[in-house]
């Protein structure tokens, strides 16, 4: 199970929620599993088949470049917030 912390944009697809247990041993498996209480919040994080890259990934409060193949381990914390941009 890993622990998913819903960034506020995105909460409306989540009932309000702002974070979940879902199951799954790969990033993808975790957002399918999402998608499943949360209809519509798979397409709005996978573009192409890949994680969006206005969002940012961080697991256990360290950010990562992910790709929906990559296994995680169990009871993890992941946090999806948008990516700062500028220079």
């Amino acid at each position: 199970m890993a622990n998913v912390i819903i960034p506020a944009a995105l909460r409306d697809f989540c009932a309000g929620a702002s974070k979940l247990e879902v199951s799954g041993a790969t990033v993808g498996e975790v957002l399918r599993g999402l998608d499943r209480h949360c209809p519509g919040f798979y397409e709005r994080v996978v573009e192409d088949g890949r994680l969006r890259p206005d969002l940012a990934f961080a697991i256990n409060g360290e950010v990562y470049r992910l790709a929906l193949h990559d296994t995680l381990a169990p009871g993890v914390e992941i946090a999806i917030v948008p990516a700062l941009g500028g220079g």
